[in-house]
């Protein structure tokens, strides 16, 4: 079995596997340490939970959102077109048709193209801005730097390898580990806020809206 053979065999399964279990395990270890704290849950409050989920997911719906539109601009569409390009790329849909059976819309090449090179660039803005705006500087690590490579290295080397611009074998298959590398680290590192997104949004909610009777947003 070559490289290219188990990266795109064994090493998906595995990927996909650590990906799945370790989101699980993060979610469920989450929400039972908040029912062991007795402090949380009576100020637990579905409707504004609901209300700051809403006004986190839309841009501009809140007062730090407003105050630096190019960062919300950016930053929404970055959130956007890492979510959409995996799973609607024609090349992935094809993938899933052959492996089992399923098919559905895919996203015009164009359109694609574009979306890869927004988050290209986002990602060296993020870069930049971490290394330039003071009160970012502070609280960056090199952690931060090495993530935001984990999150490019996919969508640049997937870019390369459509148009075929260098070696196409070569970066196929740094394309197709990154993307593995990038699932394996999502449970266990800060880019982990996609999964708790929603919790975190609806705690912020119910502690604000509830018990200080105020927006946080």
């Amino acid at each position: 079995m070559d490289v290219y053979e188990l990266v795109r065999g064994p090493f998906v399964w595995i990927a996909l596997s650590v990906f799945v279990l370790g989101s699980l395990y993060r979610v469920v270890s989450i929400l039972a340490a908040g029912k062991k704290d007795k402090i949380l849950y009576p100020s637990s409050s579905v409707k504004h939970g609901l209300r700051s989920i809403l006004h986190g997911m839309l841009p501009f719906g809140s007062s730090y959102m407003r105050k630096q539109p190019a960062f919300t601009i950016i930053t929404f569409l970055f959130h956007f077109c890492v979510i959409v390009i995996p799973v609607f790329l024609l090349a992935h849909t094809v993938l899933w048709y052959e492996s089992w059976k399923i098919i559905w819309w895919s996203l015009p090449d164009i359109l694609a193209d574009i979306m890869a090179i927004l988050v290209i660039l986002s990602c060296i803005y993020f870069f930049v801005r971490r290394l330039v705006i003071p009160e970012v500087k502070k609280v960056t690590r090199t952690s931060d730097f090495l993530f935001l490579a984990v999150i490019m290295l996919p969508f640049l080397t997937g870019f390369l390898a459509y148009h075929q611009w260098g070696p196409y074998r070569p970066i196929l298959i740094m394309h197709i580990l990154s993307s593995e590398i990038l699932l394996v680290t999502i449970p266990f590192s800060r880019l982990s806020h996609m999964l708790f997104f929603v919790f975190s949004r609806a705690y912020m909610g119910s502690e604000f809206g509830k018990v200080l009777k105020a927006s946080e947003w």
